[in-house]
């Protein structure tokens, strides 16, 4: 089993013991709720572990002086963290055409073309695909994260699935 599967499945061990409780108010069970899903997010937008760990590291840390003033400190974590995603990729300052599985590839057997193929989206599609299948947000939810029109966020997913279909028929 790998980090990742881990990281799953301590996410879903969390997710269940929850109970549906309203935690908003206490930033610990905010934080072990929903820590697993957005680094899982964040991996799949910035291609290593450290690098999804560290964003959602400073999402949550910039959140916590405002903590009493979030409304809805979920969709504030979430943009936080794709707008980290976003800062890591302006970083490194090229477009990725190849996925950089570097650290994992080595430790796996198998190659994930799903996921190779999702990374090689540019990066509104990719993180509207990210979003969407891998969050199950709404399209006002990813139209709130990525600060974008409710019409973008259903054309760039109209878009990125023709193109997903291309690439893996």
């Amino acid at each position: 089993m790998d980090e990742l599967e881990r990281v799953e499945l301590i996410g879903a061990v969390v997710a269940d013991s929850s109970g549906g409780l309203d935690d908003r108010d206490d930033p610990t069970a905010v934080y072990r709720r929903l820590y697993p899903s957005l680094v899982r997010t964040a991996y799949l937008l910035v291609d290593t572990r450290e690098q999804a760990e560290e964003v959602v590291q400073e999402a949550f840390a910039k959140a916590f002086p405002k903590w009493e003033r979030l409304l809805v400190p979920e969709a504030y974590l979430r943009t936080c963290v794709v707008n980290g995603c976003r800062h890591v990729q302006r970083r490194r300052g090229l477009m990725r055409r190849t996925p950089l599985f570097v650290a994992d590839e080595s430790a796996r057997s198998e190659h994930d073309h799903v996921a190779d193929v999702v990374r090689a989206l540019p990066s509104p599609m990719r993180e509207a695909v990210v979003l969407r299948y891998y969050l199950q947000a709404t399209d006002q939810e990813i139209a709130d994260a990525l600060k974008i029109a409710l019409g973008t966020v259903k054309s760039t997913l109209h878009r990125a699935r023709a193109r997903l279909k291309e690439e893996l028929s």
